[in-house]
């Protein structure tokens, strides 16, 4: 078949096909187009590496399947589809699967939804530990086990919604390795087919592609088999963190390891001086409810002084485990393990305190205060890990918020690579944001300061009369942890306000988000989880709040790591900002996800001003930026009208950008090379440039920090296109 039918066959999917499955005439031109961008790269492009950068409402997830199984098909491939959340890995599978399956595109046995180990139960582990389930719950697990198909908790929960969630401890599939597993478990005999050549579209996150690549340059076998494949790493923008989480998962050790001071390990000689130690350590708790930004779980560094108290620690535990092990010699009992113990965690914090590696703290609720250690060549190992994944296999990277107003440099930052190795494409917003939203930014609030809590104190007085402005649910997002409780804690307290509040810390982000979405005039507080990967169309909310700038900590591990070798001005411009920006614009996405959606953006920074960063970004986006509230009420009189008035879109097929015929290609793509393979950014850089020369004002613009100190630094900022 000519490449060029492969172009008409994808429009006669978008625009006659899936209208047909969805019963709707709707047919969004850059999901059509994106597609076919996509099988240009597959088919004709010598690169490995493409970058898809599109916004909500795109339909982004199809705009790739489509081309890809198309691909897949025509050229007898396979491929593997990561995401940073189970949400989304969820519905590729539940979903936009099952339309390549109406297309006839996949067949159901093609397709397999691989998730992470904790998500699944084992039949083994069930009977190990069957004292612990009451007699109701065991004819329900018995049962479970006999009908589910994957054996995952989900399945548990769909089928008996009440059960205790407490004891998911004693089913997981962790506890007991597939050699130790007894009988026909579900969930073992599931994750055997994840390395299966058989299946055409393994659907899984993250954490096990990186896994996968970590298993084979260390000679073991891969969780997923990544070789050979077409690539898809959607939700990119959070790749190279989670790879840092990764890289150091087993290296790092929890504080509960260590012996407390009481322990009978510990020699009663040191025991004093042990204490002061050992309390040192466990005040490091303390700078976690410090007000920094909490999107996730927050990282520390480490300063020296820490990591003298951990040598002290280790040199009395050295001094302890000979006492210990001449008491084991002298009573052979049940303490005779005490010293394996002692040597194990000696070894452990001896790694860890080598000067060798970055070094950091982290805590949650579940495990506390843990220690982690990375190689101070994260940057290269991450490049050697894309490189790698894309010597036999096609990669596509996409996000909607990959970068911020310079494609090419963004992604030589972040990814180092240069713009002859990569394909990227972006695509406008659907969404008429200067009808739909509005951001309002306050009036008479404080700074933002770890001086004092005006600003958190402003916040909290404000919110009350502006979630009862109007009917709709409210997402109140924080930047650290203190504010999340804070706020919640306010919001609750409050006698004007009469809605239930939902907060982060209640437990589940699943869950929570549900009962949020399913309340049309509820209020849900939260920080780094629903930043991203967090859905909720209409009504249900329609008021977003932004507690500040979500700037990150300078001192973040991950921060210092990935900008080693820069001065701090290239730091603040090339890292901070850039990162804040991307943030920013994936918290303000929470808002509209539809074209009918309407709704008001508050953010509490009076940082935000004409001709700062921030505000020439949010501009840049497509919004309406006020700091009257008359417009505000005024926005919200007619937004039922601004409801209304949103209808489909004509498709026209004449607007589409279609690649050159198949026997043209060579020649086309040779000319491309020596002069761009990104058309579409060089005028974004054409346009820069002519702006800069035109406006001398523009040469220099004001940078602010975390603590709103402005800077003036000589740097462009073009508003995106």
């Amino acid at each position: 078949m000519k490449k060029i039918d492969t172009y008409q066959e994808i429009i006669n999917i978008f625009n006659k096909r899936l209208p047909s499955i969805f019963k709707s005439k709707n047919v969004r031109i850059n999901q059509v187009q994106m597609a076919i961008d996509v099988a240009d790269f597959l088919f004709n492009k010598s690169q490995k590496i493409m970058f898809v950068e599109a916004p909500v409402g795109t339909g982004k997830s199809l705009g790739l399947l489509v081309p890809t199984a198309l691909y897949l098909k025509k050229k007898n491939k396979k491929s593997v589809y990561a995401t940073a959340t189970i949400n989304l890995q969820n519905q590729i599978f539940s979903k936009d699967s099952v339309v390549l399956q109406k297309l006839k595109l996949l067949k159901d046995d093609e397709k397999i939804l691989a998730q992470g180990q904790s998500h699944y139960t084992c039949t083994t582990a069930f009977y190990n530990n069957i004292t612990h389930f009451s007699d109701e719950e065991r004819v329900q697990l018995n049962h479970f086990f006999e009908i589910c198909e994957y054996g995952l908790f989900d399945e548990l929960y769909e089928m008996y919604p009440d059960f205790d969630k407490s004891k998911e401890k004693y089913l997981l599939l962790t506890q007991v390795s597939l050699y130790n597993c007894l009988g026909d478990c579900p969930g073992h005999l599931h994750r055997k087919l994840y390395h299966a050549s058989i299946k055409n579209l393994v659907i899984t996150n993250h954490d096990q592609l990186i896994q996968s690549y970590l298993n084979s340059i260390e000679g073991r076998s891969q969780i997923i088999n990544y070789e050979n494949k077409i690539i898809i790493v959607d939700e990119a923008h959070s790749l190279k963190e989670t790879f840092l989480g990764r890289l150091d998962s087993k290296n790092k050790f929890n504080f509960n390891e260590i012996p407390r001071p009481n322990s009978s390990l510990i020699n009663k000689d040191y025991r004093e001086k042990y204490a002061i130690l050992w309390n040192a350590i466990n005040n490091l708790n303390k700078k976690f409810f410090a007000d920094n930004n909490a999107g996730g779980n927050s990282r520390i560094s480490l300063e020296k002084d820490d990591i003298k108290c951990l040598k002290g620690i280790q040199h009395i535990l050295n001094k302890s485990i000979v006492s210990q092990i001449l008491a084991e010699e002298i009573n052979r009992s049940s303490r005779r393990n005490q010293s394996d113990k002692l040597s194990s965690i000696i070894e452990k914090i001896n790694n860890f305190i080598k000067p060798i590696d970055k070094k950091w703290i982290e805590q949650d609720a579940e495990q506390g205060l843990s220690f982690h250690r990375v190689t101070l060549s994260f940057e290269q190992e991450f490049s050697k890990m894309i490189n790698t994944l894309s010597r036999n296999s096609k990669i596509i990277f996409m996000s909607g918020t990959l970068t911020t107003d310079d494609p090419l440099e963004d992604i030589s930052e972040n990814w180092k690579l240069s713009e002859n190795n990569y394909i990227y494409k972006n695509y406008p917003s659907i969404f008429n944001l200067k009808k739909q939203a509005i951001v309002y930014i306050p009036r008479g609030i404080a700074r933002p300061s770890r001086e004092n809590n005006q600003h958190l104190y402003d916040m909290k007085s404000m919110l009350p009369k502006l979630i009862n402005r109007s009917h709709g649910g409210s997402l109140v997002l924080c930047t650290s942890r203190a504010y999340l409780s804070e706020v919640a804690k306010s919001l609750r307290d409050s006698k004007q306000i009469k809605r239930m509040v939902y907060s982060q810390n209640d437990g589940d982000s699943q869950s929570i988000g549900k009962s949020f979405a399913e309340d049309l005039e509820s209020i849900l507080v939260g920080s780094g989880a629903f930043f991203t990967g967090f859905s909720v169309e209409g009504e249900s909310l329609n008021k977003l709040f932004l507690s500040k700038l979500p700037y990150p900590v300078p001192t973040d591990a991950f921060i210092e790591l990935i900008s080693q070798g820069y001065s701090n001005d290239d730091k603040y411009i090339k890292i901070i900002v850039p990162m804040m920006l991307k943030k920013l614009e994936q918290a303000m996405g929470r808002l509209i996800r539809s074209k009918t959606d309407t709704g008001i953006i508050t953010i509490f920074d009076p940082r935000i001003a004409p001709g700062t960063p921030p505000y020439k970004f949010i501009e840049s986006l497509g919004y309406t930026i006020t700091s009257d509230l008359s417009e505000v009420i005024e926005f919200q009189k007619n937004s039922k009208s601004r409801r209304i008035s949103a209808i489909d879109e004509t498709f026209n097929e004449e607007l589409l950008t279609i690649p050159k015929k198949a026997k043209d290609v060579k020649t086309v793509h040779k000319e491309k090379q020596k002069k761009s393979t990104n058309s579409s950014v060089r005028k974004k850089r054409k346009k820069k440039k002519k702006n800069k020369s035109n406006s001398e004002k523009q040469k220099t613009i004001p940078l602010m920090n975390a603590e709103g100190k402005i800077r003036v630094i000589s740097v462009y900022s073009a508003p995106r296109e």
